[in-house]
């Protein structure tokens, strides 16, 4: 693909140093969903119970098991750290980018795998989601492998195909529900469908993957029908994820287009030409009448990316199940630019180079104005790789690295400054994992440490031992002055504390970043109004 020996060690040199900014998002603080999973995860890790899951010592049913057993197995080799839970997906996520290599060689050709995978490791919402894990991180993972084995079983009906394909499949139910089938079932469905291979449905095979998938996804059954009855099941089966679509789980108003404008930043740097190639794509069908050499991409992005954008309750990291494909379908099509090497490529070249020198803005704003003290080497990094990428785009002649290389390169700098500058920094002003940390190093032993008021779930990570939630005001009241009792709360419990009559020994006051007013903290004039007041108070 990069046939010049200087480009290629220039690919090579990105790629490291997009892998530093891979592992420096593992010791970055976790907070809101990712904190309460590595709350999930110690506590399984602790009372060793893998199918009956807990959060402060209550039954859990919210999410499948196969996160926090990752972050269990993570924290068995090397302790309970912000490093051990992420480290096992990180490696997961990095498997998931050879089987998107794998799975677009299948479809088509050994570049469209190449250029599947520069799109998914050089991308916002794989950076950001192997930083910030969600259950939806472990879960593309398999959907990518079991895309990549039922089309090889699709094309040679090989029995091992058939079977790593369905264990994939209970796999991703295992990371995230019934939704992992569902994924899948609409790419292998909607091809067969499509191809009118209805013969190959009668497969014994394609139903006996479906016990194989149940075998695998029985643990998580077992231990919702132990804890929850049959309302576990129904939960997991259907209100967890149906339920979220309809509204009768979690109810928000629907914007028809979340996943149009979402997609801006989180497919970044490859947003507009994904936006490109999904018109021809389509235009394309429509030209030869639906009449095409495989439907994976098109069954299994655009059925689940109209039901997503239909959907009541929506968040970005819904999509990432499908953005696999996308890149699938979006390497075919760079794939035929550079083949005809045509307008088409040079219209592809100069939208890129548009969506280049914004990046480039983007890193000038944030260390100029928004989030300076930049350290020097990623200035030195950002120096470079300007004129690194302008000699690319000068004078090389290879079209795939003038297309690929200033993207990945600007955006890789991107990265580096977010992960080791500006989320360090945003993170730095997350009040419950110092009360945590404060109280594991200089708690006595016997001493309690109490959450009131606060609905999120650090506290209990960084604190051991574990904090202990109190909810009810007559329990924290009969809590204050109780020699050895900690209580981490806002400024309205503080408050109440205030008003009972007992004198603490210490009280501690904390500034506390909410990240959902995260936009107005990225601005520095406004920054200290977003901050709002949390207190550890000892007795």
């Amino acid at each position: 693909m990069f046939d010049n020996r200087t480009i290629k060690i220039i690919f090579f040199l990105t790629v490291l140093l997009a892998l530093v900014g891979y592992f420096s998002g593992l010791s970055i603080d976790v907070t809101r969903d990712a904190g309460k999973y590595a709350t999930v995860s110690k506590e399984v890790f602790q009372n060793g119970n893998y199918l009956h899951l807990t959060i402060h010592g209550e039954p859990y049913d919210q999410k499948p098991p196969l996160l926090f057993w990752m972050g269990a197995l993570g924290f068995a080799i090397g302790g309970v750290s912000n490093f051990w839970f992420k480290l096992p997906v990180l490696l997961l996520t990095m498997a998931g980018f050879y089987w998107a290599y794998r799975l677009g060689q299948s479809l088509y050709n050994r570049r469209v795998g190449l250029l599947t995978t520069i799109f998914l490791f050089f991308s916002i919402i794989y950076t950001m989601y192997s930083m910030d894990i969600h259950t939806d991180t472990p879960f593309q993972a398999f959907v990518i492998l079991a895309l990549w084995q039922l089309y090889e079983f699709i094309k040679t009906r090989k029995n091992r195909f058939w079977i790593v394909g369905f264990v994939a499949i209970g796999l991703s139910m295992l990371s995230k529900g019934p939704l992992g089938a569902a994924l899948v079932g609409f790419a292998v469905l909607g091809h067969i469908l499509l191809k009118r291979d209805f013969k190959f449905l009668l497969d014994v095979r394609w139903y006996l993957g479906v016990i194989v998938a149940f075998l695998v996804v029985s643990p998580a059954l077992i231990g919702l029908w132990n804890q929850f009855g049959w309302d576990g099941i129904w939960f997991f089966f259907w209100e967890n994820n149906v339920g979220r679509i309809t509204g009768s789980y979690v109810h928000a108003k629907n914007d028809p287009i979340f996943y149009i404008h979402s997609l801006i930043y989180l497919f970044l740097p490859w947003c507009l030409l994904f936006f490109i190639a999904a018109f021809f794509d389509i235009r394309q069908l429509v030209k030869n009448r639906f009449k095409a050499n495989e439907y994976f991409t098109f069954s299994g992005i655009w059925i689940f990316f109209i039901i997503l954008n239909a959907s009541s309750s929506q968040l970005p990291n819904y999509v990432f199940g499908i953005v696999p494909l996308m890149a699938v379908l979006l390497a075919k099509w760079v794939d035929i630019a550079i083949k005809g090497n045509g307008k088409f490529l040079v219209f592809l070249l100069r939208t890129q180079y548009i969506v280049v020198l914004v990046l480039w803005l983007f890193v000038a704003l944030i260390a100029f104005y928004l989030f300076t003290g930049v350290p020097v080497f990623i200035f030195l990094t950002a120096l470079t790789g300007i004129a690194v990428s302008l000699c690319i785009v000068y004078k090389t002649t290879n079209k795939t690295a003038k297309l690929i290389l200033p993207s990945s390169i600007a955006f890789t700098v991107l990265f580096l400054l977010l992960n080791i500058h500006v989320y360090p920094f945003m993170f730095s002003h997350q009040a419950p994992p110092k009360a945590g940390r404060y109280f594991t190093e200089n708690a006595m032993p016997g001493d309690v440490l109490y959450n009131y008021k606060y609905t999120q779930y650090e506290l209990f990570f960084y604190s051991e031992p574990q904090a202990k939630q109190v909810s009810a005001e007559e329990d924290i009241a009969a809590i204050a002055g109780v020699k050895g009792s900690w209580v981490f709360t806002d400024s309205d419990g503080y408050e109440e504390l205030q008003g009972l009559a007992f004198k603490p020994d210490t009280v501690m006051e904390y500034r506390h970043l909410y990240l959902n007013r995260g936009g107005r903290f990225i601005n520095p004039k406004t920054r200290d109004t977003v901050l709002q007041p949390m207190y550890l108070v000892k007795y």
